[in-house]
Protein backbone atom coordinates (compact mmCIF):
# COMPACT_ATOMS: atom_id res chain seq x y z
CA UNK A 1 0.00 0.00 0.00
CA UNK A 2 2.98 2.64 0.77
CA UNK A 3 4.62 1.60 -2.86
CA UNK A 4 7.20 -0.98 -2.01
CA UNK A 5 7.89 -3.94 -3.50
CA UNK A 6 8.72 -6.63 -1.37
CA UNK A 7 10.15 -9.82 -1.57
CA UNK A 8 9.85 -12.18 1.63
CA UNK A 9 11.95 -14.73 2.35
CA UNK A 10 13.85 -16.64 5.35
CA UNK A 11 17.07 -15.43 4.11
CA UNK A 12 18.65 -12.36 4.60
CA UNK A 13 17.19 -11.57 1.00
CA UNK A 14 16.24 -14.09 -1.58
CA UNK A 15 17.97 -15.64 -4.24
CA UNK A 16 18.92 -13.71 -7.23
CA UNK A 17 17.40 -10.59 -6.04
CA UNK A 18 18.90 -7.10 -5.56
CA UNK A 19 17.47 -5.06 -2.66
CA UNK A 20 17.49 -1.37 -1.38
CA UNK A 21 16.60 -2.66 2.01
CA UNK A 22 16.35 -5.68 4.27
CA UNK A 23 13.41 -5.37 7.04
CA UNK A 24 14.26 -8.08 9.49
CA UNK A 25 11.09 -8.58 11.94
CA UNK A 26 11.55 -10.73 15.13
CA UNK A 27 9.30 -11.87 17.98
CA UNK A 28 12.01 -10.51 20.74
CA UNK A 29 15.93 -10.13 20.75
CA UNK A 30 16.60 -13.12 21.82
CA UNK A 31 17.46 -14.19 18.57
CA UNK A 32 19.28 -10.73 17.53
CA UNK A 33 23.03 -12.26 17.15
CA UNK A 34 22.09 -15.33 15.50
CA UNK A 35 19.51 -13.47 12.51
CA UNK A 36 21.99 -10.51 12.05
CA UNK A 37 24.96 -12.86 11.69
CA UNK A 38 23.10 -14.72 8.66
CA UNK A 39 22.52 -11.36 7.11
CA UNK A 40 25.79 -9.72 7.54
CA UNK A 41 26.59 -11.03 4.12
CA UNK A 42 24.61 -8.95 2.24
CA UNK A 43 24.82 -5.17 1.62
CA UNK A 44 21.34 -3.45 1.72
CA UNK A 45 20.91 -1.43 5.29
CA UNK A 46 19.01 -3.68 7.85
CA UNK A 47 15.80 -2.09 9.71
CA UNK A 48 14.74 -4.66 12.76
CA UNK A 49 11.18 -4.19 13.98
CA UNK A 50 10.94 -6.39 17.55
CA UNK A 51 7.42 -7.45 18.57
CA UNK A 52 8.79 -7.18 21.95
CA UNK A 53 7.88 -3.72 23.63
CA UNK A 54 11.34 -3.05 25.22
CA UNK A 55 13.59 0.03 24.30
CA UNK A 56 16.41 -1.71 25.60
CA UNK A 57 15.84 -4.05 22.26
CA UNK A 58 16.27 -1.10 20.20
CA UNK A 59 19.47 -0.42 21.94
CA UNK A 60 20.70 -3.96 21.51
CA UNK A 61 19.69 -4.31 17.80
CA UNK A 62 21.74 -1.04 16.71
CA UNK A 63 25.02 -2.06 18.76
CA UNK A 64 24.40 -5.60 16.57
CA UNK A 65 24.89 -3.38 13.17
CA UNK A 66 21.20 -2.68 12.15
CA UNK A 67 21.00 0.44 10.27
CA UNK A 68 17.50 1.12 12.36
CA UNK A 69 15.06 -0.57 14.90
CA UNK A 70 11.57 -0.36 16.23
CA UNK A 71 9.25 -2.02 18.88
CA UNK A 72 5.82 -2.52 19.05
CA UNK A 73 3.67 -1.58 18.81
CA UNK A 74 4.68 0.55 15.41
CA UNK A 75 2.90 3.33 13.79
CA UNK A 76 2.59 2.77 9.98
CA UNK A 77 3.44 6.45 8.79
CA UNK A 78 6.63 6.34 11.24
CA UNK A 79 7.85 2.76 9.51
CA UNK A 80 7.28 3.80 6.20
CA UNK A 81 9.22 7.10 7.02
CA UNK A 82 11.78 5.39 8.20
CA UNK A 83 11.84 2.82 5.17
CA UNK A 84 12.09 5.62 2.88
CA UNK A 85 15.29 6.98 4.34
CA UNK A 86 16.95 4.28 4.96
CA UNK A 87 16.37 2.94 0.95
CA UNK A 88 17.17 6.44 -0.59
CA UNK A 89 20.51 6.28 1.26
CA UNK A 90 21.61 2.53 -0.53
CA UNK A 91 21.15 4.63 -4.00
CA UNK A 92 22.89 7.89 -2.89
CA UNK A 93 26.68 6.97 -3.46
CA UNK A 94 25.77 5.81 -7.37
CA UNK A 95 23.48 8.94 -8.08
CA UNK A 96 26.07 11.43 -6.69
CA UNK A 97 28.88 10.12 -8.26
CA UNK A 98 26.85 10.11 -12.31
CA UNK A 99 25.21 13.66 -11.34
CA UNK A 100 28.86 14.61 -10.41
CA UNK A 101 29.44 13.51 -13.59
CA UNK A 102 26.94 15.40 -15.34
CA UNK A 103 28.72 18.07 -14.91
CA UNK A 104 32.02 16.75 -16.45
CA UNK A 105 29.93 15.41 -19.25
CA UNK A 106 28.31 19.37 -19.63
CA UNK A 107 31.38 20.38 -20.57
CA UNK A 108 31.84 18.59 -23.79
CA UNK A 109 30.64 20.64 -26.81
CA UNK A 110 29.91 17.97 -28.81
CA UNK A 111 26.15 16.71 -28.12
CA UNK A 112 27.10 12.70 -29.42
CA UNK A 113 30.00 12.90 -26.96
CA UNK A 114 27.52 14.00 -24.14
CA UNK A 115 25.03 11.33 -24.76
CA UNK A 116 28.09 8.46 -25.65
CA UNK A 117 29.51 9.54 -21.93
CA UNK A 118 26.39 9.42 -20.39
CA UNK A 119 25.07 5.87 -21.12
CA UNK A 120 29.04 5.05 -20.45
CA UNK A 121 28.58 6.42 -16.82
CA UNK A 122 25.49 4.90 -16.26
CA UNK A 123 25.96 1.70 -17.53
CA UNK A 124 28.90 1.59 -15.31
CA UNK A 125 26.90 2.81 -12.52
CA UNK A 126 24.16 0.06 -12.73
CA UNK A 127 26.26 -2.88 -13.78
CA UNK A 128 24.22 -3.27 -16.99
CA UNK A 129 25.17 -5.35 -20.26
CA UNK A 130 23.26 -3.33 -22.10
CA UNK A 131 22.22 0.70 -22.19
CA UNK A 132 21.69 2.85 -25.27
CA UNK A 133 19.96 6.18 -26.25
CA UNK A 134 17.22 5.58 -29.09
CA UNK A 135 15.71 8.35 -30.71
CA UNK A 136 12.82 7.90 -32.28
CA UNK A 137 9.24 9.42 -32.68
CA UNK A 138 5.48 8.10 -31.57
CA UNK A 139 4.12 6.24 -34.92
CA UNK A 140 7.26 5.23 -36.38
CA UNK A 141 8.70 1.89 -37.73
CA UNK A 142 12.52 2.96 -36.83
CA UNK A 143 14.71 4.33 -34.20
CA UNK A 144 18.11 6.26 -34.22
CA UNK A 145 20.75 4.53 -31.85
CA UNK A 146 22.70 7.50 -31.05
CA UNK A 147 24.55 6.00 -28.13
CA UNK A 148 25.30 2.43 -27.08
CA UNK A 149 27.54 1.64 -23.26
CA UNK A 150 28.40 -2.18 -24.76
CA UNK A 151 29.01 -1.05 -28.27
CA UNK A 152 30.95 2.78 -28.09
CA UNK A 153 31.44 2.27 -31.86
CA UNK A 154 28.48 2.22 -32.63
CA UNK A 155 27.11 5.50 -34.88
CA UNK A 156 23.51 6.49 -35.78
CA UNK A 157 22.73 2.75 -35.93
CA UNK A 158 18.95 2.47 -37.99
CA UNK A 159 16.83 0.19 -35.26
CA UNK A 160 13.94 -1.78 -36.73
CA UNK A 161 11.58 -0.89 -33.36
CA UNK A 162 8.78 -3.80 -34.61
CA UNK A 163 11.56 -6.12 -32.55
CA UNK A 164 11.89 -3.73 -29.82
CA UNK A 165 8.08 -3.65 -28.52
CA UNK A 166 9.25 -2.49 -25.06
CA UNK A 167 10.81 0.77 -26.97
CA UNK A 168 7.77 0.76 -29.20
CA UNK A 169 5.28 0.76 -25.77
CA UNK A 170 7.62 3.16 -24.03
CA UNK A 171 7.33 5.95 -26.89
CA UNK A 172 2.71 5.34 -27.23
CA UNK A 173 2.28 5.99 -23.92
CA UNK A 174 5.13 8.19 -22.62
CA UNK A 175 5.33 6.10 -19.62
CA UNK A 176 8.61 3.59 -18.04
CA UNK A 177 8.27 0.37 -19.32
CA UNK A 178 9.30 -2.58 -17.19
CA UNK A 179 9.44 -6.62 -18.20
CA UNK A 180 11.16 -8.44 -15.68
CA UNK A 181 11.19 -11.88 -17.89
CA UNK A 182 10.43 -11.59 -21.75
CA UNK A 183 10.26 -14.92 -21.84
CA UNK A 184 6.43 -14.93 -20.10
CA UNK A 185 5.70 -11.07 -20.48
CA UNK A 186 3.00 -10.35 -23.15
CA UNK A 187 3.88 -7.61 -24.65
CA UNK A 188 6.49 -10.23 -26.13
CA UNK A 189 4.28 -12.59 -26.93
CA UNK A 190 4.67 -11.72 -30.94
CA UNK A 191 8.28 -11.54 -30.90
CA UNK A 192 8.93 -14.71 -29.01
CA UNK A 193 6.84 -16.16 -31.85
CA UNK A 194 9.12 -14.65 -34.18
CA UNK A 195 11.89 -15.67 -32.72
CA UNK A 196 10.55 -19.35 -32.67
CA UNK A 197 10.07 -19.32 -36.17
CA UNK A 198 13.63 -17.62 -37.02
CA UNK A 199 15.10 -20.46 -34.61
CA UNK A 200 16.71 -17.67 -32.41
CA UNK A 201 17.61 -17.61 -29.28
CA UNK A 202 17.79 -14.10 -27.79
CA UNK A 203 19.68 -13.63 -24.12
CA UNK A 204 17.80 -11.13 -22.76
CA UNK A 205 15.57 -11.62 -19.84
CA UNK A 206 15.13 -8.36 -17.81
CA UNK A 207 14.88 -4.81 -19.98
CA UNK A 208 13.75 -1.86 -18.80
CA UNK A 209 12.63 1.23 -21.38
CA UNK A 210 12.31 4.80 -20.29
CA UNK A 211 10.73 7.56 -22.45
CA UNK A 212 13.18 10.87 -23.26
CA UNK A 213 10.84 13.86 -23.36
CA UNK A 214 11.44 17.19 -24.65
CA UNK A 215 8.90 19.35 -23.55
CA UNK A 216 5.71 17.50 -24.36
CA UNK A 217 7.15 15.29 -26.63
CA UNK A 218 8.99 11.87 -26.40
CA UNK A 219 11.67 12.09 -28.54
CA UNK A 220 13.58 8.54 -27.90
CA UNK A 221 13.86 6.18 -25.19
CA UNK A 222 16.90 5.18 -22.50
CA UNK A 223 17.27 1.53 -23.30
CA UNK A 224 18.95 -0.66 -20.08
CA UNK A 225 19.10 -4.41 -19.12
CA UNK A 226 20.66 -5.61 -16.27
CA UNK A 227 24.16 -7.30 -16.62
CA UNK A 228 22.68 -10.18 -14.72
CA UNK A 229 19.15 -11.39 -15.96
CA UNK A 230 17.99 -12.60 -12.52
CA UNK A 231 18.40 -9.49 -11.20
CA UNK A 232 16.01 -6.85 -11.77
CA UNK A 233 16.80 -3.20 -11.03
CA UNK A 234 15.49 -1.92 -7.80
CA UNK A 235 13.15 0.94 -7.96
CA UNK A 236 15.59 3.20 -6.60
CA UNK A 237 17.70 2.63 -9.63
CA UNK A 238 14.93 2.71 -11.95
CA UNK A 239 14.44 6.25 -10.84
CA UNK A 240 17.68 7.36 -10.75
CA UNK A 241 18.18 6.04 -14.73
CA UNK A 242 14.48 8.04 -15.22
CA UNK A 243 16.34 10.97 -14.11
CA UNK A 244 19.19 11.04 -16.01
CA UNK A 245 16.74 9.64 -19.52
CA UNK A 246 15.27 13.27 -18.47
CA UNK A 247 19.02 14.89 -17.66
CA UNK A 248 19.96 14.00 -21.59
CA UNK A 249 16.32 15.35 -22.82
CA UNK A 250 17.84 18.01 -20.89
CA UNK A 251 21.23 18.54 -21.64
CA UNK A 252 19.58 18.55 -25.73
CA UNK A 253 17.29 21.06 -25.08
CA UNK A 254 20.04 23.27 -24.21
CA UNK A 255 21.95 22.95 -27.35
CA UNK A 256 20.85 23.46 -30.81
CA UNK A 257 20.67 21.35 -33.38
CA UNK A 258 20.74 17.96 -30.93
CA UNK A 259 17.49 15.71 -31.98
CA UNK A 260 14.89 15.72 -34.93
CA UNK A 261 13.05 18.90 -33.37
CA UNK A 262 14.08 21.98 -31.68
CA UNK A 263 12.81 23.63 -28.42
CA UNK A 264 9.41 25.15 -28.92
CA UNK A 265 9.64 29.59 -28.53
CA UNK A 266 7.60 29.49 -25.93
CA UNK A 267 9.76 27.14 -23.67
CA UNK A 268 12.64 29.74 -23.33
CA UNK A 269 12.87 33.47 -22.03
CA UNK A 270 14.04 35.59 -24.36
CA UNK A 271 15.88 37.70 -21.43
CA UNK A 272 17.48 35.52 -19.17
CA UNK A 273 17.73 32.48 -21.50
CA UNK A 274 15.87 30.34 -18.35
CA UNK A 275 12.73 28.17 -19.21
CA UNK A 276 9.54 29.69 -19.15
CA UNK A 277 6.80 29.48 -16.51
CA UNK A 278 4.39 26.70 -19.34
CA UNK A 279 8.34 24.66 -18.88
CA UNK A 280 8.30 25.04 -15.83
CA UNK A 281 4.88 23.83 -15.05
CA UNK A 282 5.58 20.64 -17.37
CA UNK A 283 8.93 19.72 -15.59
CA UNK A 284 7.44 20.47 -11.87
CA UNK A 285 4.83 17.88 -13.33
CA UNK A 286 7.23 15.60 -14.22
CA UNK A 287 8.89 15.92 -11.30
CA UNK A 288 6.11 15.43 -9.14
CA UNK A 289 4.98 12.11 -10.51
CA UNK A 290 8.71 10.45 -11.07
CA UNK A 291 9.07 10.83 -7.09
CA UNK A 292 5.89 9.58 -6.97
CA UNK A 293 6.55 6.90 -8.70
CA UNK A 294 9.59 5.78 -7.31
CA UNK A 295 9.66 6.94 -3.99
CA UNK A 296 11.93 9.79 -4.37
CA UNK A 297 12.30 13.29 -2.94
CA UNK A 298 12.79 16.80 -4.89
CA UNK A 299 12.91 20.09 -3.79
CA UNK A 300 11.49 23.31 -5.23
CA UNK A 301 13.06 26.33 -4.98
CA UNK A 302 12.20 30.18 -5.37
CA UNK A 303 14.48 32.63 -5.63
CA UNK A 304 13.78 36.43 -5.54
CA UNK A 305 15.92 39.32 -6.55
CA UNK A 306 16.25 41.22 -3.33
CA UNK A 307 17.84 44.82 -4.89
CA UNK A 308 16.31 44.73 -8.29
CA UNK A 309 13.22 47.39 -7.87
CA UNK A 310 16.01 49.95 -6.19
CA UNK A 311 18.28 49.13 -9.29
CA UNK A 312 15.59 49.83 -11.33
CA UNK A 313 14.44 53.02 -9.96
CA UNK A 314 18.12 53.81 -9.73
CA UNK A 315 19.44 53.11 -13.20
CA UNK A 316 16.31 52.71 -15.08
CA UNK A 317 14.62 48.86 -16.46
CA UNK A 318 17.90 48.47 -19.18
CA UNK A 319 20.26 48.13 -15.62
CA UNK A 320 17.36 45.98 -14.14
CA UNK A 321 17.29 43.69 -17.59
CA UNK A 322 21.51 42.67 -17.69
CA UNK A 323 21.05 41.80 -13.90
CA UNK A 324 18.63 39.04 -14.99
CA UNK A 325 20.18 38.29 -18.14
CA UNK A 326 23.42 37.60 -16.16
CA UNK A 327 21.91 35.78 -12.94
CA UNK A 328 19.79 33.59 -14.98
CA UNK A 329 23.34 32.83 -16.73
CA UNK A 330 24.94 32.29 -13.98
CA UNK A 331 22.20 30.08 -12.51
CA UNK A 332 22.27 27.44 -15.24
CA UNK A 333 26.36 27.60 -15.04
CA UNK A 334 26.48 27.08 -10.93
CA UNK A 335 23.10 24.23 -10.88
CA UNK A 336 23.81 20.94 -11.77
CA UNK A 337 23.28 19.34 -15.40
CA UNK A 338 19.81 17.41 -14.04
CA UNK A 339 18.48 20.56 -12.16
CA UNK A 340 15.79 22.92 -14.30
CA UNK A 341 16.01 26.77 -14.02
CA UNK A 342 12.98 28.91 -15.34
CA UNK A 343 11.97 32.33 -14.81
CA UNK A 344 8.95 32.40 -12.41
CA UNK A 345 7.80 36.25 -12.16
CA UNK A 346 10.05 39.43 -13.31
CA UNK A 347 12.43 39.47 -10.33
CA UNK A 348 11.71 35.54 -9.59
CA UNK A 349 13.44 32.38 -10.63
CA UNK A 350 12.49 28.81 -9.83
CA UNK A 351 14.88 25.82 -8.83
CA UNK A 352 14.14 22.22 -9.66
CA UNK A 353 16.52 20.07 -7.84
CA UNK A 354 15.94 16.67 -8.43
CA UNK A 355 16.14 14.13 -5.74
CA UNK A 356 17.46 16.91 -3.46
CA UNK A 357 16.01 17.10 -0.12
CA UNK A 358 16.18 20.50 2.03
CA UNK A 359 19.83 20.62 3.32
CA UNK A 360 20.68 19.94 -0.07
CA UNK A 361 19.03 22.29 -1.95
CA UNK A 362 20.27 24.83 0.87
CA UNK A 363 23.95 24.02 0.00
CA UNK A 364 23.29 25.06 -3.63
CA UNK A 365 21.75 27.89 -2.42
CA UNK A 366 24.91 29.00 -0.90
CA UNK A 367 27.21 27.90 -3.89
CA UNK A 368 25.09 30.21 -5.48
CA UNK A 369 25.23 32.72 -3.42
CA UNK A 370 28.68 32.41 -3.00
CA UNK A 371 29.15 32.42 -6.77
CA UNK A 372 27.15 36.18 -6.74
CA UNK A 373 29.68 37.54 -4.61
CA UNK A 374 32.88 36.73 -7.21
CA UNK A 375 30.48 37.70 -10.34
CA UNK A 376 31.62 41.24 -11.78
CA UNK A 377 28.29 43.51 -10.67
CA UNK A 378 30.49 46.11 -9.71
CA UNK A 379 28.96 48.63 -12.39
CA UNK A 380 25.46 48.18 -11.57
CA UNK A 381 25.32 47.27 -7.80
CA UNK A 382 28.74 49.11 -7.20
CA UNK A 383 27.50 48.56 -3.28
CA UNK A 384 27.37 44.69 -2.82
CA UNK A 385 26.58 41.89 -4.61
CA UNK A 386 22.78 41.60 -5.80
CA UNK A 387 20.97 39.75 -2.69
CA UNK A 388 18.99 36.73 -2.92
CA UNK A 389 16.05 35.51 -1.16
CA UNK A 390 14.82 31.94 -1.10
CA UNK A 391 12.06 30.11 -0.19
CA UNK A 392 12.32 26.11 -0.26
CA UNK A 393 9.43 23.16 -0.48
CA UNK A 394 10.43 19.81 -0.74
CA UNK A 395 8.14 16.84 -1.63
CA UNK A 396 7.43 14.69 -0.06
CA UNK A 397 6.04 16.56 2.39
CA UNK A 398 2.20 15.92 4.10
CA UNK A 399 0.47 19.22 2.62
CA UNK A 400 1.36 18.26 -1.11
CA UNK A 401 -1.00 16.05 -2.89
CA UNK A 402 -0.44 17.84 -6.38
CA UNK A 403 2.49 19.95 -8.32
CA UNK A 404 0.23 23.25 -7.55
CA UNK A 405 0.69 22.42 -3.73
CA UNK A 406 4.35 22.53 -4.14
CA UNK A 407 4.28 25.95 -5.67
CA UNK A 408 1.82 27.45 -2.71
CA UNK A 409 4.53 25.94 -0.08
CA UNK A 410 7.18 27.67 -1.75
CA UNK A 411 5.99 30.76 -2.17
CA UNK A 412 4.72 30.77 1.95
CA UNK A 413 8.56 30.04 2.41
CA UNK A 414 9.96 32.47 0.43
CA UNK A 415 7.49 35.05 2.12
CA UNK A 416 8.87 33.79 5.46
CA UNK A 417 12.44 34.23 4.15
CA UNK A 418 11.63 37.67 3.69
CA UNK A 419 10.86 38.25 6.96
CA UNK A 420 14.63 36.98 7.82
CA UNK A 421 16.97 40.05 8.70
CA UNK A 422 20.15 37.45 7.83
CA UNK A 423 19.89 34.12 6.65
CA UNK A 424 16.53 35.24 4.40
CA UNK A 425 15.99 31.55 3.17
CA UNK A 426 12.42 29.91 4.13
CA UNK A 427 11.50 26.32 3.88
CA UNK A 428 7.88 24.61 4.27
CA UNK A 429 8.92 23.18 7.45
CA UNK A 430 9.27 26.91 8.88
CA UNK A 431 5.75 27.77 7.31
CA UNK A 432 4.42 25.23 9.32
CA UNK A 433 6.47 25.73 12.52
Amino acid sequence: RSGFRLLESLESAPPHQSVDLRLLTLANAGGLDDALGRADGGTAPIVVVLASGRPADVVRALSLGAADALVAPVHLPELEARLRTRAGQTAQPATASVLDAVQEIWANVRNEEILRALVRRVGQALDLSHCSIILTRPGSDFGRVVAEYDRPAVRDFRLDLERYPEVLEAVRTSEPVVVPDTTVHPLFDEIRRQWAEEHLEVPVRSVVALPVRRADEVVGVFLLRPRDPQIALSSAQLGFADGLARTAAGLLYRRSGAGPHEAPDDAVDQLTGCATLPALELRLNEEFARANRYALTFSLVLVDVDSLAHLNAERGPEAGDRLLAELGGMLQRELRGPDFVARYGGDEFALVLPETGTDGARQSLERVRRRLESEPFSKLLPDAAPRLTAGIATFPHPAVLQPDDLLALAEAALLRGKGQAEERTGTAESVLA
